[in-house]
C-alpha cells in the first residue's frame, strides 16, 4: 500500500479557501435564482393557467376627478378582499403575487409626494389598510353625489372632502401626475391616527376582514406554515413598533446571519491578494456585491415571506436602503480604481510612470465625487435633509472652509506638482537637507524614498514651496575636484601636471572635451591649489561614481609620474633664542617729577610745567 503525500498547510488552506468562495458564490446564484423564479413557478401550480393570475390582477384606474378616484378605491378594495380569502384558502407565490399587484394599484391612488422614496411603499401601505378600514366604518355618500369634474377645467375646484371625514381627495399641481385626484398627502399622513379614533365603530358593509390594520401584520408569506404562526405564544404575537414580536426577533436573526455571512466574504477576500492591482481591486468588488445581493435577499424574505409592517418595516427599509446606498458608493470607487489600471495595463505606460500616477489621481477624484453624489441620492431616499445641510455649509461657509483648509492646499500641491512636473514618479531629486526617490504623489502627499530607505511623506502644500533639485533631469553630471601640490613644487612641474591633466580628461570617452577645465586656483595653507571641473556623459549616479573614481585614480598617477605628490595638511614651526628681560633695572627718565592730583610721574623735557 503506498502511503499518500501529505499535503502542505498553506495549500490547503488556499484549497479550502477557494472551495469555500466557489459555495459561497453557488449558494448567491441558487438563490438569487430561486426568489427570481417563485412567481414563475407558482403560476405553473396545478389549477392555475400562465394569463390567469395576470388577468384577474389588471384593474382600470382612473384618476380623472374625485368620483373616479373614489371609485377607484373601492373597486380595488373589494378585489383585495377576495385576493386575501383566496391566499388564506391556497397558500401560494402566485396568490401572493396578484395581492403585490392589487397593493400597488391603492398605492397609485395615494399622493406620496411628501414620503421619502425609499419609506413610501410602507407608508402607502399602512394608509391604504387605516382608510380601507375608515371607509368601512363610515357612511359613504352616494356615488352620484361626488364630483365628477373635468381635471382640466380651472375653474373647477381642486379639492374634495369627504361629508363627515377629514379625507380629503384634491387635485396634483406638479409633478409627473399633475392633474389627477389623488388621496391628499395630509390625508396620506393622518389615516392611521383618524382610524384609532374609530376603530370601536361597527361595519357598514359586510366585509370579510374586520380590520386590514390588524390582520395584514399577521399574515406570512408561503414558506412560514400559519400552522406554525399560531402555535407561538400569546406574547410573542404581540406587536412592537407595529409588526409581531416574533417578526422582529426572526427578521434581527436573519439580519445577524447575513453581516456574519458579509464577514466571512470579506475575509476570504482579503486572505487572497494578488501581484496585480487590477485583479486585487477587481477581488475587493466582490464585498459590496455581495451585501447588495445579501440586503436583497434578505428584503425579499422579509417583506414577502415574514411580511414585516409599520414602524419596524420603515425601520428595516430605512437599514437596507443605506446598506445599499453604501455598498454602491464603495463598489463606485473601486470600479473607478479599477477602470484606471485597467488603461495602465496598456503596454504603452509604465506603471510607475507621470501618466500613470496621474490617472490614478484621476480615479481617486471621480470616485470620491461619484461616492459623494451616490450618498447624497441615498440620504435623500431616506428621507435625510440634504437640501438643509447644503444651505446650512452655505451658512457656516467660512467656517468650513476654514477646516478644509489644508486638504485644499494639499490637493492644489497635488495638482500643481502633475501640471508643472518639477518631480516625476521614480525620479531622484533633492529637497531642503534631504534627498530620495520619488515613489508616489497622491491627492494629499507625497512620498519619497530616503537614501537610507526610509519613507518620508511630506504634504503637497509643503512639497511645491521648497526648492526642488531634479537629479534624474541632469543631462550630465559635474565632476568637481581641488587637489593639493606639496609647496616643493616647482613652476615647471606645476605646469606638466596642468597639461597632463588636461590631456587626461580631453582624451577620457565619459568627459565632455569642451566642458574641461583644470586651473592653478591659489596658495592654501599648506598645498598648491588645482581645481578640476568637467562634465561626465552620464545620468546614472552609479556610473557617474564610477567615471569620478577613474578620474581621480588617473590624477594620482599623473601627479606621481610628474616628480612632485599630493600635499598633506601640514605646519612649519621655527625655533629661536628669546633674550629674555634687561637685567639692569629701568632707568626713571630725568627731570623732576609731576604730581597730578595723587599720582607723581616724572616729568620730561616736553612737558610743560605746572605752576
Amino acid at each position: 500500500m503506498v502511503a499518500r503525500p501529505k499535503m502542505h498547510p498553506t495549500k490547503a488552506k488556499s484549497i479550502a479557501g477557494s472551495s469555500i468562495g466557489w459555495a459561497l458564490a453557488a449558494l448567491f446564484f441558487a438563490v438569487s435564482v430561486g426568489a427570481l423564479g417563485q412567481g414563475c413557478v407558482a403560476s405553473q401550480e396545478p389549477g392555475a393557467t400562465e394569463a390567469e393570475p395576470l388577468a384577474e390582477a389588471v384593474l382600470v384606474v382612473r384618476t380623472g376627478s374625485p368620483r373616479q378616484t373614489l371609485q377607484s378605491w373601492l373597486d380595488a378594495i373589494r378585489k383585495a378582499e377576495v385576493l386575501y380569502e383566496r391566499y388564506r384558502r391556497d397558500r401560494t407565490h402566485a396568490n401572493v403575487y396578484l395581492i403585490t399587484v392589487n397593493a400597488h394599484v391603492l398605492l397609485d391612488l395615494l399622493d406620496l409626494s411628501q414620503v421619502a422614496p425609499a419609506l413610501q411603499n410602507e407608508t402607502g401601505f399602512r394608509a391604504s389598510y387605516a382608510l380601507a378600514d375608515i371607509l368601512a366604518r363610515v357612511e359613504l355618500p352616494p356615488m352620484e353625489s361626488v364630483p365628477d369634474w373635468d381635471p382640466f377645467d380651472e375653474s373647477a375646484p381642486d379639492k374634495w372632502r369627504m361629508p363627515g371625514t377629514p379625507i380629503t381627495i384634491a387635485r396634483i399641481d406638479e409633478g409627473p401626475r399633475v392633474g389627477e385626484f389623488l388621496f391628499s398627502a395630509s390625508t396620506v399622513a393622518s389615516a392611521p391616527r383618524l382610524y384609532e379614533r374609530v376603530r370601536q365603530l361597527p361595519l357598514q358593509r359586510p366585509s370579510p376582514i374586520e380590520s386590514w390594520t390588524d390582520m395584514v401584520p399577521q399574515v406570512t408569506g408561503p414558506l412560514i406554515p400559519a400552522a406554525h404562526v399560531d402555535a407561538f405564544p400569546d406574547y410573542l404575537r404581540k406587536s412592537s413598533l407595529d409588526t409581531p414580536i416574533w417578526k422582529i426577533i426572526i427578521s434581527v436573526a436573519i439580519f445577524g446571519v447575513a453581516a456574519v455571512l458579509l464577514v466571512l466574504i470579506h475575509r476570504w477576500i482579503r486572505r487572497r491578494p494578488s501581484d496585480w492591482r487590477f485583479r486585487n481591486l477587481i477581488r475587493r468588488m466582490l464585498t459590496p456585491l455581495s451585501g447588495i445581493a445579501l440586503a436583497w435577499l434578505f428584503w425579499l424574505f422579509v417583506q414577502y415571506e415574514v411580511n414585516v409592517s409599520g414602524a419596524f418595516a420603515k425601520l428595516t427599509d430605512s437599514t437596507l436602503t443605506a446598506v445599499n446606498i453604501i455598498a454602491l458608493a464603495w463598489l463606485f470607487w473601486l470600479a473607478s480604481l479599477a477602470a484606471a489600471e485597467w488603461m495602465i495595463r496598456s503596454p504603452r505606460i509604465s506603471d510607475e510612470s507621470l501618466n500613470a500616477s496621474l490617472m490614478r489621481l484621476s480615479a481617486r477624484l471621480i470616485g470620491f465625487i461619484g461616492m459623494v453624489l451616490i450618498l447624497a441620492w441615498g440620504a435623500n431616499r431616506i428621507g435625510l435633509p440634504v437640501l438643509g445641510v447644503v444651505a446650512g455649509l452655505g451658512f457656516g461657509g467660512l467656517a468650513v472652509a476654514l477646516a478644509i483648509r489644508p486638504t485644499l492646499e494639499n490637493l492644489v500641491g497635488g495638482v500643481i506638482l502633475f501640471a508643472d512636473q518639477p518631480v516625476r514618479v521614480g525620479d531622484l531629486c533633492s529637497f531642503g537637507d534631504r534627498m530620495g526617490t520619488v515613489e508616489r504623489i497622491g491627492i494629499r502627499s507625497t512620498k519619497i524614498r530616503a537614501m537610507d530607505r526610509t519613507l518620508i511623506s511630506i504634504p503637497n502644500a509643503a512639497f511645491v514651496d521648497l526648492e526642488l533639485v531634479n537629479w534624474t533631469e541632469c543631462d550630465r553630471m559635474l565632476i568637481l575636484a581641488v587637489i593639493g601640490l606639496r609647496y616643493e613644487t616647482t613652476p615647471d612641474q606645476l605646469r606638466h601636471v596642468l597639461a597632463k591633466l588636461r590631456e587626461m580628461l580631453s582624451a577620457h570617452p565619459k568627459v565632455e572635451p569642451s566642458t574641461v577645465r583644470v586651473r592653478f586656483v591659489g596658495y592654501g595653507a599648506s598645498s598648491l591649489n588645482v581645481q578640476i571641473r568637467v562634465y561626465a556623459l552620464t545620468r546614472e549616479w552609479n556610473e557617474f561614481f564610477a567615471i569620478r573614481e577613474h578620474v581621480l585614480l588617473r590624477v594620482s598617477e599623473i601627479v606621481g609620474e610628474s616628480d612632485t605628490s599630493l600635499a598633506l595638511p601640514s605646519q612649519t614651526i621655527y625655533f629661536g633664542r628669546d633674550g629674555g628681560l634687561d637685567e639692569e633695572p629701568s632707568k626713571a627718565p630725568s627731570g623732576r617729577l609731576v604730581s597730578y592730583g595723587d599720582v607723581a610721574i616724572p616729568r620730561s623735557a616736553d612737558t610743560p610745567r605746572k605752576d
